[in-house]
């Protein structure tokens, strides 16, 4: 869910390069009038620390956009204002409206106030226009391109590393690569989560088997007793299994609630300074949650009905 949430919604851009304010007109050089380039934008990017009223730090990209160029964004971004990415503030205790320092790479220090907080799952950045800039730091000097690709580039990559190779890149991304990249980091941690899922369902019929086999060794006398009375095998499944699926009915809404707020909790615990990690539950994964346990219920009262029939009355009183 990160993978298209990072890849196709935040990044909008397909190659960004970047180099030297002096090559900036180099750099222009290389995509204007190339087919393979639909749009590109010319920014200014550089690396700068945010510092919270405590004193506490952490590095982030600044990108300084010309004019008003993402006024017809999602998210508009206009003079006088300055976004944070959600990650940043988590990690250093701020939120919209309240005031940071930026520090730029010539240890110019400027107190800002955060006009609003943008999501962005890997990394942290700045956002701000070239006036904004200007009026904090100074001249606004671009030093690199965020580049839509045509349909005529059949190989995104392939490109990447073509125009990074060129005198003035001093370093390129590729978003297809990028995403290439994480996909294949993430498929062991996917293989681990499944383990874990697998291994908790495993556990929840192995708890609600103890405790069914348990219930009835610890009730063969009151059971045996009800058989004396004349109920039948079907009468007397019935009378166990139901408390078993009431309990279960019992754990389901006490547990979905707790585990929402488990995973918030270690989503906080775990927060780390440049991923931003986002709890996304859906309507059908408690359904899902709701189900595996009902199912489990019912299974288990299958397996056990066998222990209610071996009951002997005689014996058991």
């Amino acid at each position: 869910d990160l993978l298209p949430r990072q890849y196709e919604n935040v990044y909008r851009y397909d190659v960004m390069a970047a180099g030297a304010a002096s090559d900036n007109d180099k750099i222009l050089s290389y995509v204007n009038g190339d087919p393979n380039v639909q749009s590109a934008l010319n920014v200014q990017i550089s690396t700068v620390k945010l510092k919270n009223a405590a004193g506490k730090e952490e590095k982030a990209q600044m990108i300084v956009v010309p004019g008003d160029d993402l006024k017809d964004e999602e998210i508009g971004l206009l003079d006088g204002e300055i976004l944070v990415t959600q990650n940043a503030a988590n990690v250093l205790g701020f939120a919209a409206g309240d005031q940071v320092e930026i520090q730029d790479q010539d240890l110019n220090q400027r107190e800002v106030t955060v006009s609003g907080l943008v999501r962005n799952y890997l990394g942290n950045n700045v956002y701000m226009t070239e006036k904004t800039y200007e009026s904090l730091f100074g001249d606004y000097e671009p030093n690199g391109v965020f580049l839509k690709l045509s349909e005529e580039c059949s190989d995104e990559i392939a490109y990447a590393d073509d125009l990074g190779g060129k005198e003035g890149i001093v370093s390129y991304t590729s978003k297809q690569e990028l995403s290439d990249e994480f996909s294949d980091a993430f498929t062991l941690i996917n293989m681990v989560v499944y383990i874990v899922i697998i291994m908790a369902a495993a556990l929840a019929f192995v708890v609600l088997f103890t405790l069914s086999t348990t219930n009835i060794s610890e009730r063969s006398r009151e059971l045996a007793t009800i058989k004396v009375l004349g109920f039948f095998d079907r009468e007397v499944h019935l009378y166990v299994n139901k408390e078993t699926m009431i309990l279960t009915a019992i754990g389901i809404v006490c547990g979905i609630p707790l585990g929402y707020a488990f995973a918030q909790t270690l989503t906080y615990v775990l927060n780390m300074p440049s991923i931003y990690l986002a709890v996304s539950l859906h309507g059908k994964s408690y359904a899902m949650a709701a189900g595996l346990s009902f199912l489990f219920a019912i299974l288990v009262d299958l397996l056990t009905n066998r222990s209610l029939d071996e009951i002997d009355p005689v014996e058991a009183l």
